[in-house]
């Protein structure tokens, strides 16, 4: 691109030369009848060429602008409450499940111009350690810091149904265990370099689609799926209808509560609407605090950080 933008400055510029090519008292050395089109080819031309230029130098400047000047931020938002008119709760997976189909519709949906990969990094990092594929171990601080989570790498577990898409999961299991190392455990500095400096393409993937992939993220009920169980979740303390099939699902309301970036809210809500499961389940206890309290804030912080790095140096590269 860099070449590209070089020689087309070089083409742009090529017309005004002759103009400035010759001294006063010389006179030009063009024909007085291609004087006028001359110039009025500089005029337009030399706009033209320091726009380019402008533009490849302060790309993201131009993107951010141009993004608030097509109201993206307000159409979005109207989306949104236009999807969220007359909206009930929704207790499963939206998508299916598929976290990459619902991430893509969920920044869809956000007034950000930046892509959110945050909440989707710990909703991965959780379905991993509940299938076995990452091994957690909670260290408490008596000392009064926060508490924290260290990961290991697990082998990823065999028996799973064929029929279920573990891709995006697999994939993820994959990168942590290239960061991890040869000792197996992973350190959120080790997780920040690999996304920052590694040439796998699991950053770019996570908004390719599939055409069915595809089909599902442009479907509104997609969207509306993620607002009603998002809205659900927030609201569930205030709920008087319940089953336990809620408690069932309580391990993937604990990965969609990472993924919508309120986990302590949910946490907080399912603490105090079953107050006696979680005092005699060990470890539905500990998972509450895992995520309630943030405990795997340093990995997800460290992913999102990296990925950011990432696709910092991807865009400085493809100009």
């Amino acid at each position: 691109m860099n070449r590209l933008r070089t020689a087309f400055l070089i083409l742009t510029l090529l017309p005004i030369l002759p103009v400035f090519a010759t001294g006063e008292d010389e006179g030009s050395f063009l024909p007085f009848w291609l004087e006028m089109p001359i110039m009025l080819l500089a005029i337009i031309f030399i706009p033209v060429a320091l726009i380019v230029l402008f533009v490849g130098m302060y790309k993201k400047v131009f993107r951010t602008i141009w993004y608030f000047l097509s109201l993206q931020p307000l159409r979005r938002l109207l989306l949104r409450q236009r999807l969220s008119r007359g909206l009930e709760y929704y207790r499963d997976a939206p998508a299916g499940g598929d976290l990459k189909v619902a991430n893509v519709v969920k920044n869809s949906l956000s007034s950000s111009l930046l892509s959110d990969y945050k909440g989707l990094f710990g909703a991965l990092i959780l379905r991993l350690v509940d299938s076995g594929a990452l091994k957690m171990e909670y260290k408490s601080n008596v000392y009064g810091s926060e508490p924290h989570v260290v990961l290991s790498i697990g082998t990823w577990p065999t028996g799973n149904d064929p029929t279920k898409d573990m891709t995006l999961e697999r994939r993820f299991h994959h990168l942590l265990t290239l960061a991890a190392g040869s000792d197996k455990v992973l350190q959120p500095r080790e997780l920040q370099h690999y996304f920052r400096y590694s040439k796998d393409n699991f950053l770019r993937d996570l908004t390719t689609l599939t055409e069915s992939q595809r089909k599902v993220a442009e479907d509104p009920e997609t969207a509306k799926q993620l607002l009603a169980l998002k809205k659900y979740l927030l609201d569930f303390s205030l709920i008087k209808e319940r089953d336990i099939s809620e408690l069932k699902l309580w391990k993937e309301y604990l990965v969609y509560a990472l993924f919508f970036g309120i986990a302590d809210k949910v946490c907080n809500n399912f603490e105090e609407v079953y107050p006696d499961y979680f005092k005699g389940n060990l470890l539905a206890s500990m998972q509450l605090n895992i995520v309630g309290n943030n405990a795997l804030v340093t990995y997800i912080d460290a992913a999102d950080k990296g990925a950011r790095e990432s696709l910092t140096e991807t865009a400085k590269k493809d100009k």
